[in-house]
């Protein structure tokens, strides 16, 4: 590189003149087979570009990796309530007629837990003497502790007697599955969570609680179900808010997230709710108002 100027840009094969098989088609083999080049021109440019340029440039990337790769965290399903209500809940838990997933089901219904978090429950995992459960989350990369109500651990510890060997053969995992299948020799002998969620639309469907509320259209159409194994997660949290006097900050820590703008999107309001609140919120104020003009105006 002399006078500033890298000797990657002058090549053929650059950013700003790149062959048009490469990325004037978009054919990904293409670009990744570029891709040292493109490396080499970004690194120089980063070097190189005034902040004004540069901003723009990080912008662009991280515009086209949001919108690629990243799925919204608002919620395109309006103010529609993804979580389970409590009628809802106990005819689904009626048609759990495994033990295994019956108990799972619980921990994500009562203490939130995500489906990769429920199906790693590891008896290592459970502090008998404080009866709380340590929890580990991928996604943050951090450990939680809650404390498990009576009932669940009670129901925890009945479980774990009657399948004590099963699970002595899966290394500890409460939810093991000891079947080869396409398992690989050093997988974790537990369930997926794909099996799990198979099996959660099993029940679903014989509840008669299967709702599709719309399509995801790709090479063909996807239906999106209204209920899925988050909105046990869903129901937790908001029943967790409701039984605390709407406390959201506490139940942001429920949650175990790092903001409370991530809590409102799980927190839901019956539709009776939040009717009767509308009508709580006029009696005796603007309709009167509206009356009185009303009869001025006659």
């Amino acid at each position: 590189m002399s006078g500033g100027q890298c000797s990657v840009c002058s090549k053929e094969q650059s950013l700003s003149n790149p062959p048009s098989s490469a990325l004037g088609t978009g054919n990904r083999k293409q670009i990744t087979h570029h891709w040292p080049n493109i490396k080499q021109n970004l690194e120089h440019f980063g070097r190189f570009l005034s902040k004004r340029h540069l901003v723009k440039a990080i912008t662009i990337l991280s515009d086209a990796r949001k919108s690629r790769f990243l799925r919204m965290k608002t919620p395109k399903y309006g103010s529609m309530n993804k979580g389970f209500t409590e009628q809802e809940l106990e005819r689904f838990f009626e048609f759990v007629d495994e033990p295994k997933f019956r108990l799972m089901f619980s921990y994500q219904a009562i203490l939130g837990l995500r489906i990769g978090e429920a199906v790693r429950i590891n008896v290592k995992d459970i502090n008998l003497r404080t009866k709380e459960i340590r929890i580990f989350t991928e996604k943050r990369r951090k450990t939680d502790f809650l404390l498990i109500p009576d009932k669940l651990f009670e129901g925890t510890i009945e479980y774990i007697a009657e399948y004590e060997q099963e699970i002595c053969k899966a290394k500890g995992y409460l939810f093991f599955s000891l079947r080869a299948g396409n398992r690989k020799p050093d997988t974790d002998h537990r369930l997926t969570t794909s099996t799990t969620r198979e099996y959660f639309g099993q029940v679903c469907k014989k509840a008669g609680l299967d709702e599709v509320y719309g399509y995801r259209y790709g090479k063909k159409a996807y239906p999106l179900r209204r209920l899925t194994t988050h909105s046990l997660r869903h129901f937790a949290i908001t029943n967790f808010c409701k039984k605390n006097n709407g406390n959201v900050q506490l139940a942001s820590k429920f949650a175990r997230h790092t903001n409370l703008q991530a809590t409102m999107t799980y927190i839901h309001t019956q539709k009776e709710d939040l009717y009767s609140s509308i009508r709580n919120a006029q009696e005796g104020g603007i309709i009167d108002k509206v009356k009185n003009l009303q009869k001025k105006i006659s």
